[in-house]
């Protein structure tokens, strides 16, 4: 499935529950999702593709998601080119060390392995 595929789908889905949703609104151009419930509450919904550095965190999402979406972030600003690789890699060692999670050992390896593949 192609990231469109998957946001077209979610489209629907969502508009297929208008009794939950009253605005549902589609930008492609940032393939983001703009959601209003009906008691008011606004969301966005963004699909994005996963590369190899956020499939390792999504697996570490499971049990920690609120550190995930800063990793994420951390991630994007790398991307954007707003963070070195260096400062990507402590950022995210950083956020790791933050984790009550058993797969925290496992993640601050693979950022380790990450860092020394690059």
């Amino acid at each position: 499935m192609h990231k469109d595929d998957l946001k077209d789908f979610l489209f629907e889905i969502l508009n297929e529950h208008d009794t939950i949703f009253m605005d549902i609104s589609l930008d492609d151009e940032t393939d983001t999702i703009f959601i209003k419930s009906v008691d008011g509450e606004n969301f966005i919904v963004t699909v994005s593709s996963v590369t190899a550095d956020e499939a390792l965190i999504e697996l570490w999402a499971k049990k920690n998601p609120e550190l995930m979406s800063l990793a994420l972030g951390v991630l994007n600003m790398r991307d954007l080119g707003e963070f070195t690789e260096e400062e990507t890699h402590r950022y995210l060692s950083e956020i790791v060390g933050k984790a009550d999670n058993s797969c925290a050992k496992d993640i601050k390896g693979g950022l380790e392995k990450l860092g020394n593949d690059k």
